[in-house]
């Protein structure tokens, strides 16, 4: 959102006069546009929009970003008479000033903007946080974070999505290289934020988890309030600020217990029957702390959308598949999401009084991980001798990493469609699958 009289400050040599006071919003999307859009023009391998610029005639908008190339300038020289063309040097830094410039005026609007950053459970969170304000102030005043617009480009495409009528933005930071986090809270600047946790994430490029800290946790010092999670060994030594709020088993100001089936919080307790494991419901229980603040209200009036929450989007998902209960988590995986997944399962099958061996696990590559990859494998190979589980399909370029460690039954295949003859056969009534989002480990469920 922007008024026309700011996008001079965008683009060095735009002249625009106009003195109006209406809200003009970004879009990146010529089937969204409208005469109350600023359409910013990327152009792809097989689609270029601007071989369409009748439709954007026929949208109504008005204004078009295109990025200073000879090729694009040919395409729009006939329509100067029709559409106010603003010319960019480089379409992904005008991308990101404009992502800035809808977010402090959201801001300044009234709107609240929450980032969450951290190795694990970061998209749990969201979506649960989510959940929380849409279920409290209603689906048309909250957006957030789709799909993986979590970069430099998905986040300003992500505070496109805000407008006039809406009061929360629950934006999710993700970075893959050193730096990333600091440019993406450049952006945000927001009200609020957390990082969720230290683990081995993006080990290729940050090497260890003391460099994973100094990226992901930098969070704190672009936002007004920070959620510190005192149980994390590197968040815990961030000197704690007047506007903080502290949370953890080890926080001596409140009292937390995390289960696989609730939390308790100073007393009281919140139990989700969709959540599954410790770790979820410790997530469940950062959200709703998120909501409390943002919200300015109390758990008892939060406790209906707690516990309503449904885990989404293959990710701590619980499915019925034939005569299989599958618990689905394939859309990314890490050394410590995979610990505290699969512990998490194992702790569900022990509260509902179910057998280890009546279970078949799924479990595919972890990817970006470095030099190490094979190490961390194998590691977890080894990690999953301590459990009784039925029968483990290792699936990847890494399965064979998997094995070198673990003892117990076990098939190893390089894609998931070569299981599938096995899959139809299993007679296991619980079923686990995670692994990375490059191995769609829930195409199984569709393999007939």
């Amino acid at each position: 959102m922007i008024k026309l009289n700011q996008l001079a400050n965008l683009v060095e040599g735009y002249e625009n006069n106009s003195p109006a006071d209406e809200f003009f919003y970004f879009k990146v999307d010529n089937r969204e546009l409208n005469n109350k859009s600023i359409f910013i023009v990327y152009v792809g391998s097989k689609f270029n929009p601007l071989d369409h610029i009748d439709k954007i005639v026929k949208s109504g908008c008005k204004y078009v970003a295109v990025e200073n190339k000879p090729e694009n300038l040919e395409k729009i020289k006939k329509h100067h008479n029709e559409i106010h063309f603003i010319i960019v040097k480089n379409i992904i830094e005008f991308t990101q000033k404009a992502g800035a410039v809808t977010a402090e005026n959201f801001k300044n609007n009234g709107g609240n903007l929450i980032a969450i950053s951290g190795s694990n459970g970061k998209t749990t969170t969201k979506e649960m946080l989510t959940h929380i304000l849409c279920d409290q102030a209603g689906n048309d005043k909250v957006f957030s974070t789709q799909k993986n617009n979590n970069n430099h480009i998905g986040v300003p495409f992500t505070l496109f999505q805000a407008d006039e009528f809406k009061k929360f933005g629950v934006i999710e930071l993700g970075s893959n290289h050193p730096g990333e986090i600091e440019v993406l809270c450049k952006i945000v600047k927001p009200q609020f934020g957390i990082t969720t946790n230290i683990g081995d994430t993006h080990l290729e490029f940050f090497q260890n988890r003391e460099n994973v800290f100094k990226e992901e946790g930098i969070l704190h010092k672009y936002t007004e309030v920070f959620f510190q999670n005192l149980d994390d060994e590197f968040l815990k030594t961030l000197e704690t600020k007047k506007n903080w709020l502290t949370f953890g088993i080890e926080d001596s100001n409140n009292r937390l217990e995390v289960f696989v089936d609730k939390f308790n919080y100073n007393g009281k307790e919140i139990k989700n029957s969709f959540v599954t494991g410790s770790h979820n419901h410790l997530n469940l229980f950062v959200a709703s702390l998120i909501a409390t603040r943002v919200l300015k209200t109390n758990w008892e009036s939060l406790e209906n959308s707690i516990i309503n929450f449904q885990p989404t989007h293959n990710r701590s998902q619980w499915l019925k598949f034939k005569d299989h209960k599958v618990f689905l988590d394939a859309y990314n995986a890490n050394p410590s999401s995979m610990r505290l997944a699969i512990k998490g399962f194992s702790d569900y099958l022990g509260s509902i009084g179910a057998s280890q061996e009546d279970s078949l696990l799924i479990i595919g590559d972890m990817n970006e991980l470095g030099e190490k990859s094979d190490q961390f494998h194998q590691e977890l190979g080894g990690f999953l001798n301590q459990f009784s589980f039925g029968e483990i399909y290792f699936v990847g370029r890494f399965a064979k990493d998997y094995i070198k460690d673990f003892h117990g039954k076990k098939i190893t295949a390089e894609k998931v469609e070569d299981l599938a003859d096995r899959f139809r056969s299993a007679d296991k009534k619980f079923v686990f699958i995670k692994g990375s989002r490059s191995l769609q480990l829930e195409t199984i469920l569709d393999i007939r």
